[in-house]
């Protein structure tokens, strides 16, 4: 199943050299529109940015919450697509497949998580390469950061990916998950310099708390241990948003059954 939604999506999204263009400086340009905002500011030792984090790493602070935001954002992009399979009349080839549709989302949402991430992911490391100010991370730590990020987006698409198959129109949440998550989830700046409320509004991103261990990981040094308590909460959430796509799923199946319509909201 994933294999085959590979090749769909690479089929219909990501077949053209311009796709691919746009894959690499879209979030490019993020990147240096946030890393060109804050350089003409004071980054010195003796900035108020010191309390909260060192303002020699603020380059792979940035790197770093933009290598998570892109992880993310893709896949809402990937769900968002959905409504493409009620126009072309293919919406009805999910229903008809003997899978699990809950697995058919996750397969789909790692499918395209390949398809949307793999440049900017190389652009990236390059990046870091060349960084002065960065000391080299342990190399399980870069290997457990970006398994932590890989399984919390996948799980993240499959959620908004069985919303946006249930839904006639969701695009609503393409705009809410935009901005809003760039700017709460801590990508460009710390989240415990947000007041209260931002906090609050921080605490409901997934995007959140991988960012927290993937920066403590590659950015602190921490070892999974000392993150453990990190982890835990992550993969509650995690757990919750699967139980979540499943009973979502089991009621919109029923709802389809009882009325002939796959429409639930």
């Amino acid at each position: 199943m994933f294999f085959a939604e590979w090749k769909k999506s690479h089929r219909n999204h990501f077949h053209s050299k311009m796709v691919y263009f746009s894959l690499f400086i879209w979030p490019v340009l993020l990147f240096a529109t946030a890393y060109f905002s804050v350089k003409p500011f004071d980054t010195s030792n003796s900035s108020p940015l010191a309390k909260w984090m060192d303002p020699k790493q603020i380059s792979f602070f940035l790197i770093t919450g933009y290598i998570g935001y892109v992880f993310f954002w893709s896949l809402v992009q990937s769900a968002w697509q959905m409504s493409w399979e009620r126009q072309n009349g293919t919406l009805e080839l999910i229903f008809l497949t003997p899978v699990s549709r809950v697995w058919m989302m996750y397969c789909r949402a790692g499918a395209n998580l390949i398809e949307g991430v793999w440049m900017f992911t190389v652009f990236s490391i390059l990046i870091v390469l060349f960084l002065d100010d960065v000391k080299a991370p342990p190399v399980e730590n870069i290997a457990f950061a970006f398994i932590v990020l890989c399984i919390s987006a996948v799980v993240w698409g499959g959620v908004l990916n069985t919303i946006f198959l249930f839904s006639r129109d969701a695009s609503i949440l393409f705009t809410i998950l935009e901005e809003p998550m760039q700017f709460f989830a801590g990508v460009r700046i710390p989240v415990v310099v947000l007041p209260l409320w931002g906090k609050i509004m921080a605490a409901l991103f997934p995007l959140t708390y991988v960012l927290q261990i993937f920066r403590s990981l590659l950015m602190e040094g921490e070892s999974v241990i000392d993150l453990f308590p990190d982890l835990c909460l992550l993969f509650s959430m995690l757990a919750l948003l699967v139980v979540i796509s499943y009973l979502l799923v089991r009621k919109a199946e029923k709802h389809a059954k009882r009325t002939g319509n796959m429409v639930l909201f």
